[in-house]
């Protein structure tokens, strides 16, 4: 039993929600750039989840929602960012098979332009704002709000016949 699980109780739910951009097309991405952004946006999620996995077996279930990107489904941003968010989503879907017999629910957030200290540091250069930032057809950008809700619902009992599924939370950038 791990110190959170004596201390807290059963672990439940679990939000895999670290991330990281390097701006930088294939050429210009060095070794080290790629290996930071895969280990913190692919790695850990891996390892959040390899680790919360005991503990919710004994709880006798629970949700993992892991945030990916649009960038994870479609070609927008970066190459290094874009791998690691699709490397995200398929590692949802294994892990939503590997581990429904254990009630353990596994669902990823596809946010797109939210606006966030990393977005806005993308767009503080004129030159590159553009293509860092898909203009949404609801016109503005989303909001930590805006993911939040859709993380809440997946982890929620009411979302407890979804698993392996994608939400794409991003004022419709996608449906373009």
């Amino acid at each position: 039993m791990a110190l959170g699980e004596r201390q807290y109780g059963n672990l439940d739910i679990l939000v895999n929600n670290a991330g990281i951009a390097r701006r930088h097309y294939i050429e210009d991405t060095s070794e080290e750039e790629w290996d930071e952004v895969m280990a913190v946006n692919a790695k850990g999620t891996f390892l959040g989840t390899k680790h919360a996995i005991p503990a919710m077996r004994r709880a006798g279930g629970g949700s993992i929602v892991n945030i990916s990107s649009v960038s994870g489904i479609v070609a927008i941003g970066w190459s290094a960012y874009n791998a690691s968010k699709g490397a995200t989503r398929v590692f949802t879907k294994i892990t939503a098979v590997q581990h429904a017999k254990d009630k353990i629910r596994c669902n990823s957030v596809h946010p797109g332009p939210i606006d966030t200290p990393m977005l806005r540091e993308g767009r503080a250069d004129p030159a590159t704002r553009d293509a860092s930032t898909p203009q949404a057809p609801l016109g503005r950008l989303g909001t930590s709000e805006d993911v939040a809700y859709g993380v809440l619902f997946l982890a929620s009992d009411e979302a407890s016949y979804v698993t392996g599924a994608e939400l794409v939370i991003d004022g419709g950038v996608v449906a373009e």
